[in-house]
């Protein structure tokens, strides 16, 4: 398995992030909240939206480090054509990569 985020699996225009927001549904956990939207392609797409609300940009790249690990790690159980779009629920929570893994494949899990 490769360590990369390569740019096939990432999502990159605004206009994708958009679509999701306006077509998707949106899943809520502890610690993250995902937006996603059904396609016909077999891919699974990552896109990582974190606000200065959330905090200092040391707290913001951890996080996205943090989810972009979880996906890395996920990939293989995620069901396909899927377009994801994952922001965190809460500012002051710093999660783990064990806690986003979790929820990650939990959240998804149930809305199959």
């Amino acid at each position: 398995m490769s360590y990369s985020f390569p740019k096939s699996v990432r999502l990159r225009r605004r206009r994708e992030f958009e679509k999701i927001g306006r077509q998707g549904s949106r899943l809520i956990g502890n610690k993250i909240v995902i937006e996603l939207l059904s396609t016909s392609d077999d891919k699974v797409r990552l896109g990582i939206t974190v606000t200065k609300k959330y905090g200092k940009a040391h707290d913001r790249n951890r996080f996205k480090r943090c989810v972009r690990e979880a996906f890395r790690l996920s990939l293989p159980r995620l069901p396909k054509g899927l377009l994801l779009n994952i922001r965190p629920r809460l500012k002051s929570v710093n999660p783990t990569l064990s806690a986003v893994t979790e929820e990650l494949l939990r959240l998804l899990k149930c809305s199959k």
